[in-house]
């Protein structure tokens, strides 16, 4: 499903973003999945985190799990609508959802002044402070 997506912070963006919708993610707003696969998202709104987006790599960048992580650390991605993206230690043993909508390669999913940019090289979801993550296969990276 297509949605065209205009609202007041991004407002010059009109038209040219498309984001894709997913009636599969009953909790989300908005999923979508890379073209390779690679990447999945999810952004929520009213969500203890705004945009979770989780990797399947053949190379972690984040190693050190922190001693509070009993769960999955390197491979998650989170942020909210204000500050840093950051890293997210997953416990919960949930089977994945079917997957959703392909988000094609130059195109953005946008929710709420959060931006997610499917590009060949991966995923940078930003805010409207300028914080966020990207991720690929080769290198992830939260600023």
């Amino acid at each position: 499903m297509f949605t065209f997506v205009v609202s007041a912070p991004v407002r010059l963006c009109a038209l040219a973003c498309i984001v894709f919708g997913s009636s599969a993610a009953a909790e989300a707003d908005i999923s979508f999945q890379s073209p390779s696969g690679n990447i999945r998202c999810e952004m929520t709104r009213g969500a203890p985190l705004a945009v979770r987006c989780n990797l399947g790599v053949d190379q972690q960048s984040y190693t050190n799990r922190p001693a509070s992580c009993d769960g999955d650390w390197g491979t998650t991605f989170g942020l909210d609508q204000t500050g840093r993206g950051r890293l997210v230690c997953v416990s919960e043993g949930n089977p994945a959802p079917p997957a959703p909508d392909v988000l094609p390669y130059g195109r953005r999913a946008i929710l709420d002044g959060i931006v997610c940019r499917s590009e060949i090289s991966g995923v940078t979801c930003t805010n409207i402070q300028g914080g966020g993550f990207s991720v690929r296969r080769a290198e992830q990276r939260v600023f």
